[in-house]
């Protein structure tokens, strides 16, 4: 996932694009619903139940997660052949540790790992674990973004703005915007 390669920034561009799309269906009101009577109500416990608006079905959380594991492979495999030909030396775990960047791609590619083979089950996956899932995806989206692109505000994009109970839709800003550090929260 290299920037500099036209097919690999297009690449990022569409997760960057993803990740605008996870982060923007998300409406506070519909995030945090309590079903039942009032949390402050002793007489009966309150579900909080957590909800999306633009859930992923477990076949196409799938396919993304397949796809951005088989990334970071590329990536690994990239970093790899650049420490060989740089230190004439194998990359090996232990390099890895002693290099956070490279060592952040096989944390990240296990937890995929771990996503793929959970998704994968016969039994079908809840709807908490889908939840749960999806935004581990859209979390890990961010962090690889910036490891990329250093100058990508996706820690800071907050498509809604809070102020006391009410909210606002902020501007959602383009792809270009955020990778290239222009969009600014406040």
């Amino acid at each position: 996932m290299n920037p500099e390669i036209p097919e690999e920034r297009k690449y990022i561009e569409e997760l960057t694009q993803e990740y605008i799309y996870l982060c923007e269906e998300l409406d506070y009101k519909e995030k945090y619903k309590v079903k039942g009577k009032d949390i402050y109500n002793r007489e009966e416990i309150s579900e909080i139940g957590i909800e999306f608006k633009n859930l992923y079905t477990a076949k196409r959380l799938l396919k993304r997660i397949k796809l951005l594991y088989e990334a970071i492979q590329e990536e690994i495999t990239r970093i790899a052949v650049q420490h060989y030909l740089e230190n004439n030396e194998k990359l090996t775990i232990y390099n890895c540790f002693k290099n956070k960047r490279n060592y952040f791609y096989i944390l990240e590619l296990e937890s995929f790992y771990r996503f793929i083979n959970i998704l994968q089950e016969e039994e079908p996956v809840g709807e908490y674990e889908r939840q749960y899932i999806q935004k581990e995806y859209r979390s890990s989206i961010s962090f690889i973004i910036r490891k990329q692109i250093p100058t990508a505000n996706l820690f800071d994009f907050r498509p809604y703005n809070y102020t006391d109970s009410q909210y606002y839709l902020d501007k959602i800003p383009t792809v270009e915007q955020i990778l290239s550090g222009e969009y600014k929260y406040y």
